[in-house]
């Protein structure tokens, strides 16, 4: 059976502790429980906040990428190794690349 505690405070202090709480990627009241020792102190890795259009067009390029990869499996398991399915090998590496460093340039942001 869980209970409520309420305490009084600042609304400065309230701003304080819940910026803390969500820089440590916590809800509040954990955070409170760790500093009171009531609790063992879990450090997750805060999510990072990544624009939903990024995260939709990361996932379509990815499904793209996937069929295409698919095809140019097929055509290699086939003995199909002509100039077209080495270029196309290629311009997926490039691509490949690109999406990283984009990813990379998101994850700073």
């Amino acid at each position: 059976m869980t209970e409520t505690f309420v305490f009084r405070c600042t609304a400065n202090e309230k701003a304080e502790l819940r910026a803390k709480a969500e820089a440590a990627g916590l809800p509040a009241a954990t955070l409170l429980r760790e500093a009171l020792g009531l609790t063992e102190a879990r450090r997750r890795k805060p999510v990072p906040r990544v624009d939903p259009a990024l995260v939709l067009a990361m996932g379509r390029i990815g499904g793209n990428l996937n069929q295409i990869a698919r095809w140019l499996n097929r055509a290699m398991l086939v003995g199909r190794t002509d100039l077209d399915s080495l270029t196309l090998a290629r311009r997926l590496v490039v691509i490949e690349r690109q999406l990283a460093a984009l990813l990379d340039e998101a994850r700073r942001c």
